[in-house]
């Protein structure tokens, strides 16, 4: 995000620009005046001299304190916006300025998530947030472009936000200086991690349990294996033009037929609190873990997924201001904005459902949560027949467990994904249950990933050094 600042020639600033210190009074230039006139009168050059300095120091501080922000450009910039979980993450912050004054100082403060980390850098951190401030010195000269660079590790799921800044400049003295706050709000997107399920203890082969529920019959679009006469209902993406204007009757091209299995999803973030964040955030990312393994594995496997959570996702990238909206539309507005924060994605076998999956699980939070026996009650008469369901969760209630039950009377497979410190009962109505671990399983993962990311580093290094 590029920014330029401009410094108005007016004397008042306006509200985001922010003068500190007050030196240059008119009192002191009049002084210096009368300094230089009283050592010219009684023939003394050290006055003058003196005088002259004063006029000197206190017109080089104006000129500064006046013009340091004016012709400053501020940009930040990102190597991915959107990041694996575990991959490194190049900021750039670029400082150019386009003026003939040099800046003897200029400070940073960008505001970035506290969840990342910053390699070799402190960042200072606030007490009751979640945000951390990047502190940064540039001295530009004159016409300088200036550019430094920093490696953000993402080791934490979510929408992370960068911004605002904060930019403060002045004489050379530090009598005066002047301050802006940008408003350059920028967000990186980082998705879940991603394990293999055997790491879990869940079968390689099978580990929903057996395939006898019979595969639905699709048709591949990529595959056309001959045409046909145009029937009512067709597409027009399945109409063959070229056959249609050599028979002057409409066809319709005949895909050739695939079979798939389909896999629902539900993802249940109901938690015991915790003392700091109101839930138990360990468990909550274990979860969602697993459910972006489970996904990563079914689309691998040709299965046709689905998600399903009882939670909202967190989209701050993609606010609809309410002031550019009529008064009529505010509430339309507000409603398809909970709608689109839905976690609600129907089964399809779409070559784009894994990234829209994998993108939802990034944007989970863990709060403004419903009922999953509600929403697993709302969403059963949609499912195709012979769905295999897996549901992440870890509580279990009668009520849970009786819907369970009458979804697998209804010929649906149902696997249930434990996730606590506690085991479950492995004897539940015939259901099929799997425990998989609570927070020291989740810590485990993080240390090893770190670990093999790591580890691949040095081995870049050492390479490099190698060919060196």
């Amino acid at each position: 995000m590029r920014q330029q600042l401009s410094s108005p020639t007016q004397r008042r600033p306006p509200h985001w620009l922010r003068r500190i210190g007050s030196v240059t009074d008119g009192r002191w230039y009049l002084a210096g005046v009368l300094v230089v006139l009283m050592g010219i009168l009684l023939h003394q050059p050290l006055l003058v001299i003196l005088g002259l300095l004063v006029l000197l120091v206190l017109g080089t501080t104006d000129l500064w304190a006046r013009y340091c922000l004016h012709n400053l450009t501020y940009q930040r910039q990102f190597s991915l916006q959107r990041a694996l979980f575990g991959e490194e993450v190049t900021l750039s912050l670029t400082v150019e300025n386009a003026k003939a004054l040099p800046l003897p100082w200029l400070e940073v403060e960008d505001t970035v998530p506290r969840l990342l980390s910053i390699e070799d850098q402190e960042l200072r951190f606030a007490t009751q947030s979640n945000a951390a401030i990047l502190e940064c010195l540039f001295s530009p000269g004159w016409y300088e472009r200036v550019t430094r660079r920093y490696t953000v590790r993402c080791m934490t799921r979510g929408v992370h936000t960068f911004g605002p800044t904060t930019l403060r400049s002045g004489d050379v003295f530090g009598f005066i200086s002047q301050e802006v706050s940008l408003d350059n709000y920028q967000f990186v997107l980082v998705y879940p991690l991603i394990v293999p399920l055997t790491r879990f203890g869940l079968p390689a082969r099978h580990p929903f349990g057996d395939r006898r529920v019979p595969r639905r019959l699709l048709e591949d679009p990529s595959r056309v294996i001959g045409i046909r006469g145009y029937q009512y209902g067709d597409e027009l993406r399945r109409i063959h033009w070229k056959a249609t204007a050599r028979t002057l009757q409409l066809q319709s091209k005949v895909y050739e037929t695939t079979t798939t299995y389909t896999l629902a999803i539900f993802l249940n973030l109901e938690f015991r609190p915790d003392v700091h964040y109101g839930i138990h955030p360990e468990l909550q990312e274990l979860s969602i873990a697993v459910a972006a393994s489970v996904t990563d594995w079914a689309c691998e496997n040709g299965y046709a997924a689905g998600l399903y959570a009882n939670t909202m996702m967190f989209m701050p990238d993609e606010q609809i201001s309410a002031a550019s909206l009529g008064t009529g539309d505010i509430h339309e507005a507000v409603a398809e904005q909970l709608r689109r924060r839905r976690i609600r994605l129907p089964i399809s076998s779409n070559v784009e459902q894994r990234q829209r999956i994998m993108e939802a699980l990034a944007r989970v939070q863990g709060y403004f949560g419903s009922n999953i026996e509600d929403l697993i009650q709302s969403e059963r008469h949609r499912l195709p027949a012979g769905t295999t369901i897996v549901l992440i969760t870890s509580a279990l209630s009668e009520h849970l467990v009786d819907q369970l039950v009458y979804l697998r009377q209804s010929g649906h497979s149902v696997a249930i994904l434990f996730v606590g410190d506690t085991p479950p009962p492995f004897k539940l109505g015939g259901l099929s249950i799997y425990y998989i671990g609570g927070e020291a399983i989740w810590k485990e993962f993080v240390a090893a990933h770190k670990r093999r990311v790591e580890g691949a580093a040095s081995e870049l290094e050492a390479v490099g050094s190698l060919q060196l």
